[in-house]
């Protein structure tokens, strides 16, 4: 190499480091994976002029986790439904330790197809993010038909990014892992204490309560309502032990995820003979954290616990979408319902109640006698300042 081609070719790398550095700024000031996601999907798209940029993230066996978008508009976002797989072109290069670039992926064998409200994206360019010897995720640029081609410029600008997103996503994955390694400890250890403790308390209790309900010197409003301790009582062991077995059904440590985690749930919890209908926008897990996706999860898991439990239905759908103002989870069943005020306030919906109050979201219990009930939770979109 010449010394004249060096010097051509100083200005492309102090273009590099200008870039990496705006990249380390950014990433810089968040340690919430959802967060560091977007940031680094609207990177991805300045750095290679991107019509369109995404980022995913795949567990220990190579399945998509997670996959957050930049450049569609929320009417673009609302119409594509659920989130993509991680099959066809978006599989193909999960297994590649190197970019992939395509002039037109409609003639690559491994492309799919968009779904129905997609952008016709036509010019591709994919790179890997790796770390410990595997595929973590993955940076996805693409332009419409009939823009320029990505060149070895943007991709070099994609490799560099995708470098300093394996060590950023890397470790959120791991200091998230170890949060819910720990919050697991800790539901193991409070469902043990609740079965040892709680319930055995509460049993002992009902036994002496139904004793005395059957002395003969006692009168009979004094049986009557001892009768009904011993009814709330075993009422209240039931949701206890239901409760216990919810938090002992978390067998994963992976990254809660909604799509996969509401399945979960339905096939544990909802009998074949009841159809379930699920319904999860991609637009609407965009901006969720994990905190978040973990409570919505426990709600969905009451809301077809007491559904199933109380409710007789014959059918149950579930819902998540994204309004101008919330994300909005809703459950509906086509029950039995019951008349608002005449039943008990039972712990799962206390929980369900305290959850939302910890999302600051609004809670709202629909019952129709003989028409089933729906449980419906929005949580107040975040939106950036404009002045910012």
């Amino acid at each position: 190499m010449t010394v004249s081609d060096e010097r051509a070719g100083e200005p492309e790398v102090l273009k590099r480091l200008g870039e990496m550095a705006v990249t380390s700024e950014i990433l810089a000031t968040s340690e919430d994976l959802a967060e560091i996601l977007q940031r680094l999907a609207q990177r991805a798209r300045e750095v290679t002029s991107a019509h369109y940029a995404a980022i995913s993230t795949f567990d220990d066996e190579g399945v998509l986790t997670r996959f957050i978008y930049d450049g569609m508009s929320e009417e673009q976002a609302r119409r594509l439904g659920d989130p993509p797989k991680g099959r066809g072109l978006l599989g193909e290069l999960a297994k590649h330790d190197r970019p992939m670039r395509l002039d037109n992926v409609h003639r690559s064998p491994s492309f799919t197809g968009w779904p129905d409200g997609h952008p016709d994206m036509a010019l591709f360019l994919g790179v890997p993010i790796r770390a410990g010897g595997r595929t973590i995720g993955s940076l996805y640029m693409t332009r419409e038909a009939g823009s320029p081609p990505f060149s070895e410029t943007d991709e070099a600008a994609a490799a560099v990014l995708s470098l300093q997103a394996a060590v950023s996503v890397s470790y959120a994955l791991a200091r998230e892992r170890h949060g819910r390694l720990f919050l697991l400890e800790e539901r193991a250890r409070i469902a043990h204490d609740l079965h040892d403790g709680t319930i055995q308390t509460l049993y002992a209790l009902g036994l002496e309560c139904d004793a005395l309900s059957t002395r003969p010197d006692f009168p009979g409003e004094v049986k009557e309502a001892l009768s009904g301790a011993v009814t709330r009582i075993n009422e209240l062991i039931a949701d206890i032990r239901s409760y216990i077995t919810m938090l002992e059904a978390s067998p994963t440590l992976a990254q809660p995820e909604l799509t996969r985690d509401l399945a979960f749930v339905i096939r544990q919890m909802v009998p074949p003979t009841i159809a379930t209908v699920v319904n999860i926008a991609a637009a609407a897990l965009q901006e969720l954290t994990a905190r978040e996706s973990e409570d919505l999860l426990y709600i969905a898991r009451e809301a077809l616990s007491n559904a199933v439990r109380h409710g007789a239905p014959t059918k149950i759908a579930v819902d998540l979408r994204q309004t101008d103002d919330a994300t909005v989870l809703t459950v509906q069943d086509n029950g039995t319902g019951f008349e608002q005020g005449a039943t008990r306030r039972g712990l799962g919906s206390v929980t369900m109640r305290t959850r939302c109050e910890r999302l600051g979201a609004e809670l709202t219990v629909i019952p129709i006698p003989g028409m089933g009930t729906t449980v419906r939770v929005a949580i107040p979109r975040r939106y950036e300042d404009d002045d910012d």
